[in-house]
């Protein structure tokens, strides 16, 4: 099978720290020194022998002081090409990147009206398709801001601005799965400057959520972690008080701490990591019985999908994939989730050298969200893992990375 290029570089994410690694005239001892990572496993990545786990990467790229895209290869626009999801994205860059400021048509529908589209693409978000999402949130924010301009101050316009941070979200959550990380991050500062006008208290604890995903994948780990602990502090009291929101807020605070410990790798990271899951199933028994307020999926489910997910970035893949496959996920549950469960345990196959568990998986993932998988740094990496192993490659692999772009 011929190499897949983009941007000049192979497709895997160790040609491309090794590129930039001989650009910077490092030495691959002068580069794990610097990543604080193993010499052997950098040489293993560099080689193709090992695939980049999220980790890795991370390191490498603040290593490198280059952004972790460099590294992953996103956005992959080849394939976003194909599926004509390039063009949405001028639109939306446009439209998050207005300082809140009306147009000038009047907007006829009501906010109830408005409210009706965003939570159809709210499920959008959480079943993965990433095509209404993009194609409807830049027209979205512009009757929004219209309409919050024509609103008087009080409840109502409060209740509009809570609408309006509820879009701006679904703008990052469509740039950051498409890989548009900075386009993202600019989408999460203009939710921030949206809930400060909200009537919803709680609306930072979301946003922390979603900002600590870029310090998770950039590698600022201890910066994720003391806004975590910032949001926490503020949940103290309404938890106490026994609000649900906040109580299932704390459960998703506990999810994403688990997960910067994990790839933080420190001395005390699988105790931190053990800790956080632990408050975290507790927290989950607490809202049971109590629908997930912010659409984060914080259920007993995700937290036992974090306890997989968390295990093999410590690095125990036989206890992750123990683990995994101890549960089902109900075929009713969030498919972004479920999908990216998937991509775990694939990683956690390849890793051990169960290839065809490995594929299944990915298939699996590919049933679940197609388009998540098909955008996702780990999923072209577990595929390159796997064309390179041994033997010839089965047809259905072969079918599946090129269904991927590699």
């Amino acid at each position: 099978m011929p190499d897949s290029t983009d941007r000049g570089y192979d497709a895997s994410i160790g040609r491309r720290i090794q590129a930039i690694r001989n650009q910077r005239k490092l030495t691959q001892l002068g580069l794990a020194r610097r990543a604080h990572i193993s010499y052997s496993c950098l040489t293993k990545v560099e080689s193709g022998h090992l695939a980049a786990s999220p980790t890795v990467t991370a390191a490498c790229a603040r290593a490198l002081n280059v952004p972790v895209t460099d590294l992953t290869g996103q956005p992959f626009f080849d394939s976003l090409k194909k599926d004509q999801l390039e063009q949405l994205i001028q639109p939306l860059r446009h439209a998050v990147a207005n300082p809140m400021l009306p147009g000038m048509d009047n907007t006829t529908r009501s906010r109830i009206e408005i409210e009706a589209d965003i939570q159809a693409l709210d499920g959008s978000r959480l079943r993965g398709e990433y095509m209404a999402m993009g194609a409807q949130v830049p027209a979205l924010i512009d009757e929004l801001l219209e309409l919050v301009h024509a609103t008087g101050p009080g409840g109502e316009r409060e209740k509009i601005y809570t609408l309006l941070a509820r879009t701006y979200r679904l703008a990052n959550n469509f740039a950051h799965k498409l890989g548009f990380l900075d386009l993202a991050l600019l989408a999460l500062d203009r939710m921030e400057q949206a809930s400060a006008r909200a009537d919803d208290p709680y609306l930072p604890a979301v946003i922390c959520h979603y900002r600590s995903n870029y310090f998770l994948h950039h590698g600022a780990y201890d910066i994720g972690l003391r806004e975590l602990a910032t949001v926490e502090r503020m949940l103290e009291d309404p938890v106490r008080r026994g609000d649900k929101r906040a109580l299932s807020t704390l459960g998703t605070m506990h999810l994403k701490a688990a997960v910067l410990h994990s790839r933080r790798r420190k001395l005390t990271s699988e105790t931190d990591v053990r800790d956080r899951i632990s408050e975290a199933r507790k927290v989950a028994d607490h809202t049971a019985n109590h629908p997930d307020p912010y659409g984060l999926i914080f259920d007993r489910f995700n937290v036992e999908v974090h306890a997989t997910s968390t295990q093999l970035d410590l690095g125990a893949m036989g206890k992750a994939v123990e683990h995994g496959e101890s549960f089902r996920l109900p075929v009713t549950w969030a498919m972004n989730r479920a999908g990216h469960h998937h991509m775990d345990m694939a990683r956690g196959y390849e890793k051990l050298g169960r290839n065809e568990d490995a594929l299944k998986h990915l298939v699996d993932a590919r049933a679940a969200t197609p388009a998540q998988t098909r955008y996702h740094p780990t999923t072209r990496e577990t595929v390159l893992a796997l064309l390179r192993g041994r033997g010839a490659p089965s047809p259905e692999l072969q079918s599946y990375a090129r269904w991927v772009g590699v």
